[in-house]
């Protein structure tokens, strides 16, 4: 006989465990999570982990400081010992060039604070104290966050769907989702290539994979998929751990940079990468421009790393929307389908509070954050979640 579930949460990244993982702590739904692959072997594994709040669209830092509470306790939050999410509390600093970009740096900094988000400017000379390695010589303003930094993908992916385990959520690996079944306007589970599984509701959460359901019901996701590259890169000295993750807005393609494993350096971008076509087919080749200019860059930041060497590189996808942030909730004129794609490089750190969101929208209770404004519906109604940075991905 064919399986029934009353929620049925398709993708196995840190998105939709967490999703399962808040579905079965807040009610006693029977819940299944259907992954392709093995959990954790999507976008969220090509992830760089990093957990800020630094943000100017509101609701974005609000997501946000609700999961770095939840990354800073996250055994106890999940209610199991073991759990470890990995979470490296270095913190954050953002580096705003002189000018424009500084004033809104300022600003912004004044609005997360109203938020709840533990924030705030600081000195060069305080900012040197955290991060003794950089040059800030061409630096306007710094923003820091202490209780920000950076965590392991696979640590967060696993300890997630373990507590949903144990709280009885179904685990189906090496499943593949082929596509959604309906009747009439309503998505009644999906057809997978071992057979239906139904659902009174599914939570699609595979991010650049979406388009793979979504089109054959007619849903117009405004979904574009790009690729981006990161690298790692290793000087003479060990690169301390605990050092702060850093944001360059004074880069044109809005470099950060964070401890890596080794003490290595790993550098990535918040720009919009290389367009692709599917994400199945992005190419793994890392471009050898592309390692000059963000070896250029760093070395301009931190002079010590003028002979750094390339450790290694890889790429992953990135599921952007027209505004840069994510779509969360009920597409218009269907019922039974919850989405949650578009993340735009923001998913990781947001996850452990989108989770929950999802979970009390599919459960019918009013969500802790407003979740509103990331409908699906406002790409035709001209109300996109613009940020004082402009698009990418520190909107």
């Amino acid at each position: 006989m064919a399986e029934h579930f009353d929620v049925l949460v398709v993708g196995g990244g840190v998105v939709g465990t967490s999703t399962a993982y808040h579905l079965a702590a807040m009610s006693d739904c029977k819940v299944a999570l259907l992954e392709r692959g093995q959990i954790c072997s999507g976008g969220t594994a090509r992830s760089c982990a990093i957990i800020r709040s630094h943000y100017s669209v509101p609701s974005n830092t609000a997501l946000t400081v609700k999961s770095i509470e939840i990354f800073s306790d996250f055994a106890a939050y999940l209610g199991t010992p073991e759990a470890n999410s990995g979470f490296v509390r270095s913190g954050y600093l953002i580096l705003g060039a002189e000018g424009e970009v500084s004033d809104k740096l300022v600003k912004n900094i004044r609005m997360q604070q109203q938020i709840g988000a533990k924030t705030f400017s600081v000195t060069h000379k305080e900012a040197l104290e955290f991060h003794p390695l950089l040059d800030l010589s061409d630096i306007g303003a710094v923003g820091y966050e202490p209780c920000s930094g950076y965590a392991d993908p696979c640590l967060t992916t696993s300890g997630f769907a373990h507590a949903a385990s144990l709280r009885g959520v179904k685990f189906s690996a090496d499943r593949r989702a082929n596509q959604l079944l309906a009747r009439g306007t309503r998505v009644i589970g999906a057809e997978t290539d071992r057979g239906p599984i139904y659902a009174d509701c599914v939570v699609l959460a595979i991010g650049p994979w979406t388009r793979d359901l979504t089109d054959s019901l007619g849903i117009e996701t405004y979904l574009e998929i790009s690729r981006h590259s990161v690298l790692t890169l290793q000087s003479d000295a060990v690169y301390g751990h605990d050092l702060p993750v850093i944001k360059d807005l004074s880069t044109e393609n809005k470099m950060y940079f964070r401890p890596s494993t080794g003490g290595m350096v790993l550098v990535g971008t918040g720009d919009h990468g290389d367009r692709v076509e599917h994400p199945d087919k992005i190419s793994e080749v890392v471009k050898d421009d592309f390692a000059l200019t963000q070896g250029r860059q760093v070395s301009h930041r931190m002079r010590s790393f003028e002979k750094a060497k390339v450790t290694d590189s890889w790429v992953g996808p990135y599921d952007i929307t027209p505004d840069w942030n994510p779509v969360l909730g009920a597409p218009d004129e269907w019922e039974g389908l919850i989405l949650a794609y578009g993340f735009s490089g923001h998913g990781f750190k947001m996850a452990p509070a989108v989770g929950k969101m999802l979970a009390q929208t599919t459960l019918g209770q009013n969500t802790e954050i407003d979740i509103t404004p990331y409908r699906l519906g406002r790409f035709n109604e001209g109300a996109l979640l613009t940020g004082i940075y402009g698009i990418g991905s520190i909107s």
